[in-house]
């Protein structure tokens, strides 16, 4: 059966489900479906970190721009720019609060979360940028109320 999980995973799903529906446990292929079953854990993590870390990204570069600009005297190419991170900001923070909503357990890893990917998101947006890493703040100076807040920076104005 762990030859079927190698060769054609889909087919093995589908045997571990019938297998499943059956009651038929002692069949089951449980190294390999307990690995999976954590996988499909661990992905709902994944992808937490990954939307905090592109919200942090978005705050980081909008928190350069406003400090290096004066956000009233800015052309409209500046003031389009912050809209798309405004909106950008929107997007990301919808998706993490739906992730949230269905996957409630997933609230207490959030310190957690932003404590790994604040890092990243700075390596990111230096990226982007072009500016040394050493621009931004050494640790997230951001609530978690801050970054899962729409209007959040405020934009100009």
């Amino acid at each position: 059966m762990s030859n079927l999980y190698k060769t054609d995973f889909y087919q093995w799903t589908r045997q571990q489900i019938d297998l499943l529906k059956k009651n038929k446990f002692h069949s089951l292929d449980l190294e390999n479906l307990i690995e999976e079953v954590e996988d499909l854990g661990q992905e709902k993590v994944n992808s937490l970190e990954t939307h905090l870390t592109h919200i942090m990204v978005l705050l980081l570069k909008w928190q350069l721009r406003a400090f290096k600009e004066d956000l009233r005297t800015l052309n409209r190419w500046y003031r389009s720019w912050f809209m798309v991170i405004d909106y950008s900001l929107e997007k990301e923070r919808a998706i993490v609060k739906r992730l949230l909503m269905k996957n409630p357990s997933l609230y207490g890893l959030m310190d957690e979360c932003l404590l790994e990917c604040y890092p990243i998101a700075c390596r990111d947006a230096s990226r982007e940028l072009e500016v040394p890493e050493e621009e931004f703040p050494d640790t997230n100076p951001w609530t978690m109320e801050q970054i899962m807040t729409d209007g959040f920076p405020p934009g100009p104005e």
